[in-house]
């Protein structure tokens, strides 16, 4: 089978790119040009005037139409990182709300045997003297606060 090289798929890919890559050069180095005329007038263009003196100031002109506006966007690293941040912090703060929890069902469960066992209140130091009435309401209350905290 004899291919010819004009109808190979490469040849023509080849030859596309090196007939586009002086043009995308000749854009990009395109100069300005800046002359007075005869009346006074200021003209700018990118072809240089014939028999009349002009400045190049296609060096003095910032470049025009590039997008910097990602500049100003937060990069995605430094997204990632405040986002894995507030997922340690979040964390952080459910782990002492669980230690929070657990020292308050354990102050609870000491209150509800405290409460249970009658010696508790003969020998309190405060002296004060609590009904079999008032103990059993202490005793039902510890008890609710036991199961709130604890379950």
């Amino acid at each position: 089978m004899n291919r010819s090289w004009a109808a190979s798929g490469f040849v023509t890919a080849m030859l596309g790119i090196l007939l586009c890559s002086p043009v995308m050069f000749v854009v990009a180095e395109t100069k300005l040009y800046k002359w007075v005329d005869a009346n006074g007038n200021v003209h700018y263009s990118d072809k240089k005037p014939k028999g009349q003196a002009a400045e190049d100031i296609s060096d003095s002109l910032p470049a025009a139409n590039i997008d910097s506006s990602h500049e100003k966007l937060p990069s995605l690293d430094s997204i990632s990182q405040r986002r894995q941040q507030d997922a340690e912090r979040k964390q952080k703060q459910q782990a002492a709300r669980a230690q929070r929890r657990q020292k308050a069902c354990r102050e609870a469960r000491r209150n509800l045997n405290r409460y249970s066992s009658r010696s508790y209140f003969r020998y309190r130091p405060e002296n004060e003297k609590v009904s079999e009435a008032q103990r059993q309401k202490m005793v039902k209350d510890a008890k609710a606060r036991v199961s709130a905290l604890c379950s």
